[in-house]
């Protein structure tokens, strides 16, 4: 008699570890809802099976449902108390709670349960970086890619967290842990879209809006994308309106001759129809509809890239006339300019 029982504990042990495969794809894919009905339904029947919490609660984490995570990753970690991945999922959830004493040792947990693997690690690399521990972070991240050398995500996790440490040496370690990222797989928006941030944050603004338009086209459904190509505009701008402060004081330096305004306005206006070039030469040809949508999602940014182009045809109209003193025109504007930003800065530093 005892066959037939063992028979069914069997194809029911069978069938929670089905549902929990089929829960995983599906959280992948990104169908929550479907995932978390599988897993449920599962555990109705099997409601002490650690392949099931455990997709429960990964696809509680995704959701952003933490409290509930918590609770079933510590369901998971009651079930297979030697099971490293309710330890991990424990402590992520309790970083994402603000808990982050308890997350750090339940990181820990996971790389005593299996030193020798790279999702334990990274788990415990994630944990200490949102504890603010970056330093030790770091040095998880980099045994991260020890131990998974040829994993892009690996990679990726040691760029993240050398980016949040500014100093030039983190900056240089993210870089080349991007770079590497990319290496092995092309396609990755996310290394594509940080590298860009990087770039932006390194001040290198072509570089960056010419990652973040490549990005935009790998994940069209990325709203941090146009954020960040309009922070990179917001930084085009400033140079820009650098370039005319200096244009213009030679500009109204040269203003007493008609052929030495007309010289000048003609070097300003080569010389910005260069930079301009040199900014755009290397951009996908999909960027234009990428940067006039960040434009007008950003109405200062309109009323900035606007005003520029009329100091511009101030500096035709001076190449065409000679009165040379039309260039106060431009010095008016960017002193606009420049208050509108300070304005806007300082607006939406206290919004945030």
């Amino acid at each position: 008699m005892s066959e037939p029982g063992a028979a069914h504990a069997h194809d029911a042990l069978d069938e929670a570890g089905e549902a929990a495969q089929r829960a995983e794809h599906l959280r992948v894919v990104g169908r929550l809802d479907d995932a978390e009905r599988i897993a449920r339904t599962a555990l109705t029947a099997a409601p002490d099976d650690a392949r099931l919490l455990g997709a429960l609660s990964a696809v509680l984490l995704n959701a952003q449902r933490h409290e509930e995570g918590l609770a079933v990753a510590d369901a998971a970690v009651a079930a297979l108390p030697d099971g490293e991945r309710g330890h991990r999922l424990r402590a992520l959830h309790l970083s994402m709670l603000g808990r982050h004493e308890e997350a750090v040792w339940a990181g820990y947990r996971c790389v005593e349960l299996l030193p020798e693997d790279p999702a334990a690690a990274t788990g415990y690399a994630r944990t200490l970086q949102l504890a603010g521990r970056l330093g030790d972070a770091l040095r998880v991240a980099h045994r991260v890619v020890e131990l998974a050398p040829d994993d892009a995500e690996s990679h990726l996790l040691l760029a993240d967290v050398a980016s949040d440490l500014t100093d030039p040496r983190s900056t240089a370690i993210a870089r080349e842990a991007y770079e590497r990222a990319l290496q092995l797989d092309p396609e990755s928006a996310v290394a594509r879209h940080d590298l860009a941030v990087l770039d932006a944050r390194g001040h290198r603004p072509a570089r960056a809006l010419r990652g973040l338009i490549e990005a935009g086209q790998l994940d069209p459904s990325e709203p941090a994308t146009i954020r960040a190509v309009t922070a990179v505009l917001w930084q085009l701008s400033w140079r820009l309106r650098m370039w005319l402060v200096v244009a213009t004081l030679g500009q109204l330096a040269a203003s007493w001759t008609v052929l030495g305004s007309r010289i000048v306005a003609a070097v300003v206006l080569a010389a910005s129809a260069g930079l301009g070039w040199l900014t755009v030469r290397d951009l996908p040809r999909q960027a234009l509809p990428v940067v006039r949508g960040a434009v007008r999602t950003d109405r200062p940014l309109t009323l900035t890239y606007l005003a520029l182009a009329f100091c511009l045809f101030v500096y035709v109209v001076i190449l065409v006339s000679g009165v040379g003193v039309a260039a106060a025109a431009v010095w008016a504007v960017l002193i606009g300019l420049g208050w509108l930003a300070l304005i806007i800065r300082i607006f939406r530093r206290r919004r945030a």
